[in-house]
């Protein structure tokens, strides 16, 4: 995914992205303002060398750092707990103070911390009076607090700008992740590129929907209308020129007869470069489905199913070499049996006969049938733009590619003049 597609989809979803961002930034400030407080109160001790002393400047500094680690030395904590108003258990002031040595100075920096910043600082007072009780130079110190610790006005824990800034970067996180969930979900299939990426197929043809799908202009060679359907028909035998298909399964991904108006218009497109084509109306029990001829007798790819002869349930087509075999009138054997059990031998038979084989399959999201008979065969399918969601034809393919399918490609049918692949 390019930088450019994450900002689509964060414009497109920008109440989506506004709403987290909120939402969060409360949630922050809530955890920030009930999380456990703490503060940190500083005393330094002054630790100039007596006018007494005899140890060196080094030895000097080293006892001074000796100093520090007596902060939390066990006779000064007990001491320190004795001496404080508000109850402190020794373990408590063994967290809570710090002593350390500042180099190159004669300071020790005391440090306390504590819930309550009044304690805080009188632990640090504290410890900064006990400590010369204890000292460890025999005398060689002069002891003074040069600077006593105050009460914080602020506390120290948990760290404001760092829970901001945590904040902002967990907002800016979620809110992009949910406006590339929430695109996955919704977004519409839009160009070509896109659906190509999606289906991991090539568009074969973009061409525009048709106001009435029982129109044929492809039976008129040299006119505009025919010219979309003879550059499909000539993308389709590129794709196949690989490896070849005999049989060819047209469906759609939404109701309609606009997948059926752009098989019957492919079919007569074949069999008008001499291709010898039989075009299958595979609505098996749609109420919906205008059959595509009749044959003789009304007899049709039911009968067939059922043990009739192919040959008397074919009709000529509306140009040389193409034939139909109608849906027929269907009875009482399931449908699905017959097509799991049967389609794949009728199929057979006819691609002895014919070059291709052309099967109107009824659409995706109504019914598998189209997933049965394009069994080693391949699907032509036909996306309507802006008519179906990513996520629903990312779906739709996995689900013909689950079976071994082939998709031959995909024609996108948009409400815009016809635009041809190139």
């Amino acid at each position: 995914m390019e930088p450019k597609d994450v900002w689509r989809a964060v414009s497109r979803h920008r109440l989506l992205v506004l709403t987290i961002v909120v939402v969060t930034g409360a949630a922050v400030g809530v955890g920030l303002w009930l999380a456990p407080k703490t503060y940190v109160a500083t005393a330094t001790l002054s630790a100039a060398s007596s006018p007494q002393a005899t140890p060196t400047d080094e030895d000097l500094d080293s006892l001074r750092g000796s100093v520090g680690e007596l902060a939390n030395s066990e006779d000064v904590l007990e001491e320190v707990r004795s001496r404080l108003s508000q109850p402190r258990t020794v373990e408590q002031l063994r967290d809570s103070i710090r002593g350390r040595w500042i180099q190159g100075t004669i300071l020790v920096e005391i440090e306390a911390t504590d819930s309550d910043p009044e304690v805080a600082a009188e632990i640090a007072n504290t410890t900064a009076a006990v400590i010369p009780i204890y000292d460890p130079s025999n005398g060689s110190f002069l002891f003074t607090t040069s600077n006593p610790a105050r009460p914080p006005a602020t506390f120290s824990s948990p760290n404001l700008l760092l829970g901001i800034g945590v904040g902002v970067l967990l907002a800016v996180i979620l809110a992009v992740c949910g406006a590339l969930l929430r695109e996955r979900r919704v977004a519409v299939v839009g160009a070509p590129h896109e659906v190509e990426e999606l289906a991991d197929a090539p568009v074969l043809a973009q061409m525009s929907q048709p106001r009435d799908p029982s129109t044929l202009p492809a039976l008129y060679p040299g006119t505009t209308a025919a010219d979309v359907f003879r550059q499909l028909r000539i993308a389709l035998e590129a794709e196949a020129s690989s490896d070849p298909v005999t049989l060819v399964v047209v469906t759609g991904v939404r109701p309609g007869g606009v997948h059926v108006w752009l098989g019957a218009n492919l079919a007569v497109s074949l069999a008008n470069v001499g291709r010898r084509v039989l075009l299958v109306d595979g609505r098996v029990g749609e109420e919906d489905g205008r059959p595509v001829a009749a044959g003789q007798d009304g007899a049709g790819l039911y009968d067939v199913l059922v043990g009739d002869d192919l040959d008397s349930a074919l009709s000529p087509g509306p140009v040389p070499g193409l034939t139909v075999l109608p849906a027929g009138q269907w009875g009482g054997e399931p449908s699905d049996t017959l097509l799991e059990t049967r389609f794949a031998h009728v199929m057979d038979e006819a691609a002895r006969r014919f070059d291709i084989v052309v099967v109107l399959a009824p659409p995706l999201d109504q019914r598998d049938d189209a997933r049965v008979m394009a069994a080693g065969g391949s699907v032509l399918l036909a996306v309507p733009e802006a008519g179906v969601a990513q996520r629903e034809l990312r779906e739709h393919v996995a689900r013909i590619r689950s079976v071994g399918v082939r998709l031959l490609g995909v024609v996108l049918l948009t409400k815009r003049p016809e635009r041809l692949a190139s």
